[in-house]
Formats: C-alpha cells, structure tokens, sequence
C-alpha cells in the first residue's frame, strides 16, 4: 500500500519562517487587520500574525537540504520588500517539511484495501484541509455509504512518469518563477 501511495503524490517541501512578537507599532504597520494573506503568484507565498504576535511566512521549499537557508533568506527579503516596517525585527524561528502533492492539485480519499482508509495530497492546504477530511475518514470507518460523502472517494492510482517526477518538478518551478517575474 505505502508503495502505491508514494506513488500517487510528489513530495516537496513547505518552509516558514518567524519574527519576534511584533511591537504594537510595527504590528499596526504589518497586516494590521490581523487577516491571513498570500500572494497570487504561481509559487505563491502566505502571511499571517501567529498568536503571540509574530510575523510568519511561508512558500516553497527547497529539493534538498542545502537549499534550505537561501530559500529561508528569500522568504525574509521578500517580507522587507512587502513590509519595510520589519527591518529592525529579528528572525527568530524557521522550521520546514515535506508535504504531498497530486498531479491535479487535489486531495484524495481512498480505500487502498478493505477496512483501510487514506486521505493525502492537500498541496501546501494541509491545516483545514485535513481537519476536514479526518472528518470524512471517521465517518467512512463507520460505515458511512461512499456516495453519501460531500467528496469524492477515488482509486489510489500513481502518477504517471513518477520516477521523473524531481526534475519534471524542478523545471515547473523554475518555468512558474519566470512566469512570476513577467507577471509583476
């Protein structure tokens, strides 16, 4: 089963990055609704205040470990470049892991083999998403009727060319940021 999962997703990686808490005065300057944002690019990035007041961003990882810190600085530039206010702030926290990705940008719940379930691949959407599909996986385990479910139960089916799926990816990313740059 784990085989023929690992074969229907491709795993990259998801990094944040945080501030100290915010001053009142660099908060009010720095999504002062307190509402979450992200960008609309191709490789977008996301935003938000965490509870205790940190400025935190988030967007693609790296492939490999090495990349990690550059992709953590980018992450950092662009949230100066967005909002100036954070200059004087220290980056305090960072943090990264894998996440799953489909083909088509859609989570999945399946039944690999009777009596087990599987919910994967929210693409960087994993916190509600998730939490929403858990949701629908207790009831499948109850016996819920499948066609009774507000989402679809599909077949764990792999991704085709799934042994070329680093560098088919690593050449959509860098074809996405070209894109992203004409696109400012």
């Amino acid at each position: 089963f784990l085989n023929r999962q690992n074969r229907a997703i491709i795993p990259a990686h998801s990094i944040q990055t945080a501030t100290d808490p915010l001053p009142e005065d660099i908060r009010q300057k720095v999504l002062p609704s307190g509402q979450p944002v992200s960008d609309a690019r191709r490789l977008l990035k996301y935003m938000r205040l965490d509870g205790g007041g940190r400025f935190v961003i988030g967007g693609r990882g790296s492939f490999g470990a090495m990349e990690t810190g550059r992709q953590l600085g980018a992450l950092r530039e662009t949230a100066l470049r967005m909002f100036p206010a954070l200059k004087t702030t220290r980056w305090t926290h960072a943090w990264a892991g894998k996440i799953a990705l489909t083909a088509d940008h859609m989570p999945r719940i399946c039944q690999p083999e009777p009596g087990l379930w599987t919910a994967f691949g929210y693409n960087g959407r994993g916190v509600a998403m998730a939490t929403r599909l858990g949701g629908l996986l207790g009831d499948l385990v109850q016996d819920a009727p499948q066609d009774a479910m507000p989402f679809p139960v599909t077949r764990l089916d792999p991704i085709p060319f799934h042994a070329f799926r680093r560098p088919a990816l690593e050449a959509v990313v860098l074809w996405y940021r070209a894109l992203d740059r004409i696109g400012r």
